[in-house]
Order: structure tokens, then C-alpha cells, then sequence
């Protein structure tokens, strides 16, 4: 009896000093943290002992810390507000709950859609992602309902060359069979599916249901890089665009006009439009007789690919062309469309053929209209601006130049190299 007691009193005496070495530790811990961090008047502000500034939020059950970078308070205040009210709509998107058991990749996508709506980002670009969405759905069978932490980058790679090796030519609206140009996925196609499926992992990453994002492995990217490679030459196999001359765009424009179809003079107007001004046919589509500005010698495009408007030079053909079209429509408003048609192809593929030249597609008066520009000796740097290129030339030089042989021989004519 006297040995259990004395058993039972080294027991809790154990207990008692175990507590209180427990207390000790959490009380430095706690002080050390204090002289880590000094409290602010300012919500979430917080100044490191290194003298910069940091903001503490709390979002889906986790706390984070970040950097303002900066040791001066005042820069510190205007530059947390992003992080707080980024904290917040987390919080509002529910993505709490969800942070708090287990995330399927439906989850992820779900709360990935809600801060699309309120990303800073051009209208183009949430298009641009929404449509990577579709494709990784459509090609990964049962994602949705996958957990996240099943993801791995070995079964991303494994998604992505099957989605390269099974894809199938594009077909376009109402089109029987697909577009001769297309092969599979292009190079687009497939950095638009990665992409989307980067980012919507990217919201596990941040959840803390992976330690990394699967999709951005140094693996993947190789296999990635190696795919698209294999598509570029693809591409380069299919041949050089074949532009027309300018004696067969005369009679190609001549053979729409008369075919006898309806709107027939309205698609060669279209294809005229699109030959002198460079512009996209959903650009070209959407000019209005007020944004023709017949004194300054420019058009103005409203509606470009990148969401910003541009000039394009009136050139003197042009000219002509919308002054035929002005005299012939005098009861046009301002406000009215230039051009009645948005879509020619099929007037362009039966002149082509009743002509018996190569067929192209209407993107190609496009090409068409940068060549002519290139081969009249104008920089291409002014090229790419009129084209809407941001890259100084760069694509241009890739794609665009295709300078025909009568040009290419005149100028090897002007080369010397004696006096």
C-alpha cells in the first residue's frame, strides 16, 4: 500500500513538472514571437524585427503572412488593402469550407470560376481561359470528381500526350468536314488547356491540399516543351500560305462580284475591305461609316482581338472602294456598318475554283496585306502596328513575309557586292 502511494505521488509530481516545462517553453515561444512581431494601430499590419512590414490575413482556415517589402508605414497601409480584400472574397467564395475537408478538382474549378469574375483581366483573356476549361474537361474523363491529391504530374503528362495524339481536326460551324489547315490540337490548343489546368491546381496549392502544383513539374514542362515542338513542325509540314497574285486577286474579286448570288457584290466588297486594311474579319465587320475618317486618311478599328482600338492607313485603293460604297448607299447614316456581309469564304473557295487558283481562307487576305506592305519597302515594325502586333515584328517576320518570287528576284537584282 505504501509503495503505491508513493508510486502514484511520482507519478503526478512527473505530471505536475511536465506541465510546467510545457508553460516555460509556450511562454518563450510566445515571447520570442513578440519580439518577432510588433503589434501596429493598424488592423493586420505588422513590422518584422528586420524593420519591414508584413499583413496577416486568415482565409480557408489558415493563417498567412505576407511582405509589403517595404519598411515605410504609409507605403505599407496603401499596399495591404490588395492582400485584405483578396482575403475577404475568399472568404465570400466559401472557399473556407471548402479548405477545411477534402477538395475534388470540381471544387477547385468551382472557386477558380468565382475569382475569374473578379480578376483584373481583359475580357479576351477570361475567354481565353474559360474555353482551357472546357478542353481539360472534355478530354480528362472523370476530373471533376477526382481529389485533387490523386493528381499527380505523371498522370498530368500521361493527360497530355494523349490529348495531343487524339485530337481531331477542328471542324467549323455548320462545315461538313473539318478545316484542311488543321491537324489535331495546335500549339494554341494545347497552352490553352495547360494553362487552365496550372491554374485551377494552383487553388489546391493555395488551400494547402498539395505541397505543389503537378502540373507546373519540371517534368511536364519538358514533356510540354517537347509536344509543342512536335506540333510546330506539324505546322511547318503542311507548306507555305499560298497568296495570290495580284493579276489572280483582280479576278478573283471580278469573278465574286458577277457570280450572280446573292449579297455577291456585298462578299467582294468584303474581301476588298480585308485586302487593304489588314483587318480581322470580325475587326473589319464592326466598322461604321464614322470611324472611316476620310480628311486624317485613317480607319479606325473599335473592335480588335486584344480589346484595343488602332489606325490603319486609308490607302488610295481603299479610297476608291469606300467612295464606290458611299455613292451607291448615299442614304447610310454615321452609325451604319460599312460592310453588309461578315463572312465571305464560300464566295472565296468557288471563285477559286472556278479560276483554278489555290484556294485560301479570308485570314489570308490578311497575309495578303501584310506582304504587299512588306513588299512595297514599308518597315515592318509600321507593318505590325497596322496588323495589331505588339512584338515590333517579331511574328511578322515568322509568319507574314512570305514576299513573292517576282519581288524576291527583283530584289536579288538590286544586290552587289563590287562598285
Amino acid at each position: 500500500m505504501q509503495l503505491r502511494r508513493k508510486t502514484k505521488f511520482a507519478f503526478y509530481t512527473v505530471i505536475f513538472y511536465g506541465q510546467s516545462i510545457i508553460s516555460t517553453i509556450k511562454a518563450s515561444e510566445s515571447s520570442e514571437k513578440d519580439a518577432v512581431w510588433t503589434p501596429t494601430n493598424v488592423q493586420f499590419l505588422y513590422p518584422h524585427r528586420n524593420g519591414r512590414y508584413y499583413v496577416r490575413t486568415f482565409a480557408g482556415g489558415k493563417e498567412k503572412w505576407a511582405s509589403m517589402k517595404t519598411r515605410l508605414l504609409t507605403v505599407a497601409k496603401n499596399r495591404m488593402k490588395d492582400h485584405v480584400d483578396a482575403s475577404e472574397r475568399l472568404k465570400a467564395s466559401g472557399e473556407a469550407q471548402v479548405a477545411a475537408g477534402s477538395l475534388t478538382f470540381g471544387n477547385a474549378l468551382e472557386t477558380y470560376r468565382k475569382r475569374l469574375e473578379y480578376a483584373d483581366i481583359r475580357p479576351n483573356t477570361k475567354a481565353f481561359r474559360e474555353a482551357g476549361i472546357k478542353l481539360v474537361l472534355r478530354s480528362w474523363t472523370g476530373i471533376e470528381k477526382s481529389n485533387v491529391r490523386k493528381i499527380t504530374s505523371r498522370s498530368v503528362e500521361e493527360w497530355l500526350r494523349e490529348f495531343w495524339t487524339t485530337a481531331k481536326p477542328y471542324v467549323p460551324n455548320n462545315a461538313k468536314s473539318a478545316a484542311r489547315s488543321s491537324t489535331g490540337a495546335s500549339v494554341t490548343t494545347i497552352k490553352c488547356a495547360l494553362d487552365a489546368l496550372r491554374h485551377i491546381l494552383d487553388v489546391a496549392v493555395e488551400g494547402g491540399h498539395l505541397y505543389a502544383n503537378p502540373a507546373r513539374n519540371t517534368t511536364v514542362a519538358t514533356a510540354a516543351r517537347c509536344i509543342l515542338k512536335q506540333a510546330r513542325r506539324k505546322k511547318a509540314e503542311r507548306g507555305n500560305l499560298v497568296l495570290p497574285t495580284k493579276e489572280h486577286f483582280q479576278a478573283l474579286v471580278e469573278a465574286i462580284r458577277e457570280s450572280g448570288v446573292g449579297e455577291c457584290r456585298a462578299a467582294a466588297d468584303f474581301v476588298q475591305f480585308i485586302a487593304f486594311s489588314g483587318a480581322r474579319k470580325t475587326e473589319a465587320a464592326n466598322v461604321l461609316w464614322s470611324d472611316a475618317e476620310f480628311i486624317r486618311g485613317n480607319i479606325h478599328l473599335r473592335v480588335t482581338k486584344n480589346g484595343e482600338a488602332r489606325y490603319v492607313p486609308m490607302m488610295n485603293e481603299m479610297r476608291g472602294l469606300l467612295e464606290r460604297m458611299k455613292s451607291e448607299r448615299s442614304d447610310d447614316a454615321l452609325t451604319d456598318h460599312i460592310l453588309v456581309v461578315k463572312e465571305a469564304q464560300g464566295f472565296i473557295t468557288s471563285a477559286c475554283r472556278r479560276l483554278g487558283i489555290p484556294r485560301f481562307t479570308t485570314h489570308g487576305l490578311r497575309h495578303l496585306f501584310g506582304t504587299a506592305c512588306l513588299a512595297a519597302g514599308v518597315d515592318v515594325r509600321t507593318v505590325a502596328q497596322w496588323l495589331g502586333h505588339k512584338d515590333n515584328g517579331a511574328l511578322l517576320l515568322k509568319i507574314y513575309s512570305h514576299v513573292r518570287k517576282d519581288h524576291e528576284t527583283a530584289m536579288i537584282k538590286l544586290v552587289r557586292f563590287a562598285v
